[in-house]
């Protein structure tokens, strides 16, 4: 976006880095609104490959600051975690899809991403299922992890059918993809908190950390709650990013 006639905006959100700041112009957006981030604290943020340190101003135009704000306060609240934010008029019910499947003729047009984290059980099935229904005209996901639990979290499954996508996963090592080349490798662990898997092999590699709604200590209905707020995210970011390398 040019930077004529933004002198207006107006801040609305000061986001904790370049991810936090994607996102919520994601979820903005998704509402239409019209979203610009502050390129003089941008320009101090680390690329997703880095890291996501410093803040970054989110701006709308003065017409939308009090919508904006009221949906970013209805959002902090929990307001959203059953919506679906980011929506494509095509998106169909994929079947979940086999390491062995990903050379079939139908596939082969579509580009591959693979999606990492340590166990393969919450966020990298979540990312997996939203690409595969989301993105399933130019993308086809794949997940793994570097220490497979041998199942899929039955809070992640249950959000993701909550969200009306088919999705009969399996947690799995990345072992089974070791003669498999991808276009994107994206690992989706807290990097805070976590040691992400490395990827040494062929494919573009990117972070876009998200924390682990598995670790939360709570009742059911708070876990929940976590896997809801962090499934929602993942639908606002993920989709919107894997647009940049579509082409």
């Amino acid at each position: 976006m040019a930077n004529e006639g933004l002198d207006s905006y107006v801040t609305v959100y000061s986001a904790h880095g370049r991810l936090d700041a994607e996102t919520i112009k994601a979820f903005l957006e998704a509402q239409g609104i019209s979203v610009y981030i502050d390129q003089d604290t941008l320009g101090l943020i680390y690329s997703f490959t880095v890291g996501d340190l410093g803040e970054v101003g989110i701006k709308v135009p003065p017409e939308d600051a009090d919508k904006a704000k009221a949906l970013l306060a209805a959002m902090d609240k929990g307001d959203f975690s059953n919506e679906i934010l980011v929506e494509d008029e095509n998106a169909t019910n994929a079947p979940h899809i086999e390491p062995s499947d990903a050379e079939d003729d139908e596939l082969k047009g579509r580009k591959k991403v693979l999606f990492l984290c340590t166990g393969n059980s919450a966020r990298s099935q979540m990312a997996e299922a939203i690409v595969n229904n989301d993105c399933w005209d130019k993308w086809v996901a794949f997940s793994a992890g570097t220490e497979p639990t041998g199942m899929v979290n039955p809070f992640a499954q249950k959000v993701i059918e909550e969200a009306g996508i088919f999705h009969q996963g399996r947690s799995k090592s990345v072992d089974e993809f070791s003669n498999d080349t991808f276009d994107l490798v994206v690992t989706v662990c807290d990097r805070a908190n976590e040691t992400c898997p490395v990827w040494l092999k062929q494919g573009e590699k990117i972070h876009l950390g998200f924390e682990d709604p598995a670790a939360v200590v709570g009742s059911d209905e708070q876990k929940l709650a976590v896997f809801r707020k962090t499934f929602a995210l993942m639908r606002a970011t993920i989709p919107s990013l894997l647009t940049k390398y579509a082409a």
